[in-house]
């Protein structure tokens, strides 16, 4: 799969836990300014205060990757797209989708596959392409982490499509994202930013 796929695939398997991660965090913000009445001396204000603008920024970018979702999926249009909807932001199974849609359960993976493709355009549109958002959710680690299985999930099924085919397995993948992005370096484990 293409890398542009695997972060609009990335970015959906993201989005059910996005309003539980807002809330957690805005419970830590709201914990931080409760404790932070104790706070007397300057450095700890400052401690308090670095915690919860870390908070809010990443409060604010999960509201911008959710919204960015939303909107590519607004202004998008097609059966691949609304499937595809169906199937990550309601999470309805496979024989739900072959029903509702009636096609069969191969017709609907490629609905999926050009629903993902489709996706992904409209998100370059909006002006994220995979630099972007990489630099935009790099150091998010529900990302991350979702990057993760995404592509523990594309290696397996390349290697079971070249097994059937000559036995070899698919070592692609993205750009470790330790490397250079937008002038931050990540640590090999993708969570805390060196330098």
């Amino acid at each position: 799969m293409e890398d542009r796929l695997l972060l609009a695939k990335t970015l959906l398997k993201c989005y059910p836990h996005l309003d539980d991660l807002y809330a957690a965090l805005t419970e830590c913000v709201e914990d931080c300014v409760a404790n932070g009445f104790y706070a007397i001396f300057p450095n700890d204000q400052l401690r308090l205060y670095e915690r919860i603008y870390s908070y809010e920024r990443r409060k604010v970018g999960v509201y911008n990757m959710k919204y960015l979702i939303e909107e590519a999926f607004r202004r998008g249009s097609g059966v691949a797209l609304s499937l595809l909807k169906e199937k990550y932001l309601y999470d309805r199974a496979m024989s739900e989708l072959t029903l509702k849609y009636q096609v069969s359960l191969r017709t609907c993976y490629r609905y999926i596959k050009k629903g993902l493709a489709e996706l992904a355009a409209e998100m370059e549109k909006l002006g994220y392409d995979k630099k972007k958002i990489l630099c935009e959710y790099g150091d998010e680690q529900l990302f991350l982490t979702m990057l993760n299985r995404v592509i523990k999930e594309d290696d397996a099924e390349n290697a079971q499509k070249q097994e059937g085919e000559s036995g070899a397995i698919n070592s692609r993948r993205l750009p470790p994202l330790y490397r250079f992005y937008c002038g931050q370096t990540f640590s090999a484990d993708g969570r805390a930013q060196r330098g």
